[in-house]
């Protein structure tokens, strides 16, 4: 375990992605907890104000990557605790930012990508911080400045406590709180190697009498099977991630032959023909439960029906059904076990050519996969390949 006292600034500056797991509790922090920071803010503390610890783990330098995909892919950190001194202190910042909005718009951008954006190559943002599911919505939706999709949430009390607290508050004033939240709120970031286990650290920081404790414990023991696919799903579906139950139709029914779902293929080949690539999991449910492929083991390969001839199954599939030469060039293929369910993980790297699907272009946009047509379709395979 390594020890660094960092400043807000300075925990966001990295390119870090950081990903909160399912086995942290739901933000309920109100009254005195959000009040201790919103002073913090108001009034300016000799040697700056000490957050507290942070922990994390490392999800390796560069997680389930191909071994020629571009060295600028971020690294992931797991936050094992600071989960709440985290969003409370970013609140802060959030409501500063949006009352900046009124005097200068060029605020709203520096702090949006000092904190909570990564931009790739593309100049795309990305979050930095991934909260889990319960309190993504709210958060993401107050960073993007987008219609709230829950007004129960304690992430939005917390707003719109501090909001009414500091609406009164001049320009020069704001800018200043800004600079105080950059640089002068610190925390202890304990960074856990690969090896280490996370969860006694989660229970030691926990308290052991609260319900959400043993529903932690519940959840570390699917999530730390395999921290890195966990990580990866507690993280959600994204531009760069995908989740399928099943690897082959869900109309397969009586026929002969074993029938690759369509999006399946349709989702590689979008991640190919994308910028960055992706990663795709196959036998994960919508709402991020493992579902395993095993079932299908026997259907692709009745005289083989094990991992190997799953593995061999989708490989020859992926290699006929997509256009470009010798497909496995940019893609590879492995099975993971959680919860003791086999999870097909495709990772997926940019083809250096377009890649169709049955005479159709795909490109992943956002959180899906979409296809290109006419004038749109000309144009980016020109941009995207301008030596084809």
């Amino acid at each position: 375990m390594k020890a660094v006292e960092v400043t807000l600034k300075d925990f966001f500056k990295n390119g870090v992605t950081y990903i909160t797991p399912s086995f942290q509790r739901p933000y309920d922090w109100r009254g005195a907890d959000v009040r201790k920071y919103l002073s913090a803010v108001q009034n300016h503390v000799s040697g700056g104000f000490f957050c507290g610890s942070i922990v994390g783990m490392k999800l390796t330098n560069q997680p389930l990557l191909l071994k020629d995909e571009p060295s600028s892919v971020q690294q992931k950190l797991l936050l094992i605790d600071g989960n709440h001194r985290l969003i409370t202190t970013l609140v802060c910042l959030l409501v500063v930012r949006d009352l900046l909005k009124g005097y200068h718009s060029d605020a709203v951008e520096k702090i949006n990508n000092t904190i909570f954006f990564n931009l790739d190559s593309n100049g795309s943002p990305h979050f930095k911080y991934i909260l889990p599911r319960y309190d993504r919505p709210v958060f993401e939706a107050l960073v993007k400045e987008q219609k709230i999709p829950s007004k129960a949430s304690s992430i939005l009390r917390a707003y719109k406590f501090i909001f009414d607290e500091l609406r009164e508050v001049q320009e020069p004033m704001l800018r200043s709180y800004c600079e105080r939240i950059f640089v002068d709120f610190s925390f202890v970031l304990l960074t856990l190697e690969e090896d280490e286990d996370p969860y006694p650290i989660f229970k030691l920081l926990s308290v052991p009498e609260q319900d959400f404790t043993q529903q932690g414990l519940r959840e570390y023991n699917r999530f730390s099977d395999d921290p890195q696919i966990m990580a990866l799903i507690a993280g959600g579906e994204s531009s760069d991630v995908e989740f399928k139950e099943r690897t082959l139709s869900s109309t397969q029914g009586n026929s002969k032959e074993p029938n690759a779902s369509f999006s399946v293929l349709r989702t590689v080949a979008g991640f190919m023909n994308s910028r960055k690539g992706g990663i795709l999991l196959i036998g994960v449910c919508d709402d991020g439960k493992p579902r395993g492929v095993e079932s299908e083991y026997p259907i692709v390969d009745k005289g083989k029906s094990n991992r190997d001839g799953y593995l061999l199954y989708l490989n020859n599939v992926l290699r006929m059904r997509l256009s470009i030469e010798n497909p496995f060039r940019f893609y590879s293929v492995e099975l993971r076990t959680v919860q003791k369910r086999d999870v097909c993980v495709i990772k997926i790297a940019p083809a250096t050519a377009p890649v169709y699907l049955d005479k159709h272009l795909f490109v992943r946009s956002g959180n899906q996969t979409i296809e290109m047509l006419g004038p749109d379709l000309v144009n980016y395979v020109n941009t995207r390949w301008p030596q084809q």
